[in-house]
């Protein structure tokens, strides 16, 4: 896995097969010292039963061949690497009315600031996907304050910026149970 010091990882082996069929949806309970806003950024990967992560080519290997293909270049179009969400914490209001239990819509009507130091809950949805874990494979949640996706063509590669500053903390135990829901589909 890739050993980014602005990402945070969250592992689970999974001891029986089990596919990953729809919308997932993170709560995570954060808060930032040094500013009045964050963007938070999450994503799904897939890890072998030792930890290396696994992409998914787009183009099917009989097709490269048949073009000459020899290199694979890591952009989105061309390279999956799991689904991704993303959240603005002063746009953090669930809409109620258009919300799901799967997938959360929020109210970008208007902005909450946070106060430093706050804890707020963050409901983040992530795109749909389908992803089978045979036993001993992993998933991987990633939280970051910048995208962590490939970029759509190489020029764009680190060009998106936010208005993150300093700290952002992710807070786990008691009254604030951060976490993962994931819609699966045991296999037999």
């Amino acid at each position: 896995m890739d050993q980014d010091t602005e990402e945070l990882s969250f592992t689970h082996k999974f001891e029986h097969a089990c596919t990953l069929l729809g919308s997932a949806r993170a709560v995570l309970f954060m808060s930032t010292p040094d500013h009045d806003d964050m963007d938070v950024h999450i994503q799904i990967h897939k890890t072998d039963a030792s930890g290396k992560v696994l992409q998914y080519i787009n183009i099917p290997k009989e097709d490269r061949d048949a073009v000459g293909m020899t290199k694979v270049e890591l952009v989105n179009p061309m390279v999956y690497l799991g689904p991704i969400g993303a959240l603005r914490a002063s746009y953090r209001q669930i809409d109620q009315n258009l919300s799901t239990e799967r997938w959360p819509e929020h109210n970008f009507s208007q902005r909450e600031m946070l106060e430093r130091g706050q804890i707020v809950q963050l409901e983040i949805g992530l795109w749909q996907t389908g992803i089978r874990f045979e036993a001993g494979e992993q998933l991987v949640l990633k939280v970051s304050g910048h995208p962590m996706t490939l970029a759509e063509f190489p020029p764009l590669r680190g060009a998106m910026q936010n208005a993150n500053k300093g700290r952002h903390s992710i807070h786990v135990g008691g009254e604030h149970i951060s976490r993962l829901i994931i819609p699966t589909v045991p296999s037999s």
